[in-house]
């Protein structure tokens, strides 16, 4: 089973926008954060993989 994850602040909390009644949109609980193509992964450790990469390039 694959999941969705937010563009800017990677959080998994990603749902349709307005149940796709406004085209094919996603948002992010966590950051309000409207896309059109979200993050997507099938396993969680490829996510917590991307995510300590991602974290780690910032610092």
């Amino acid at each position: 089973m694959s999941f969705r994850v937010c563009i800017a602040c990677y959080g998994i909390r990603v749902y349709p926008y307005v149940g796709f009644m406004t085209g094919q949109r996603y948002q992010c609980q966590d950051c309000l954060e409207l896309m059109v193509i979200p993050i997507e992964f099938d396993e969680e450790k490829d996510y917590r993989d991307f995510v300590t990469a991602m974290k780690g390039e910032s610092e």
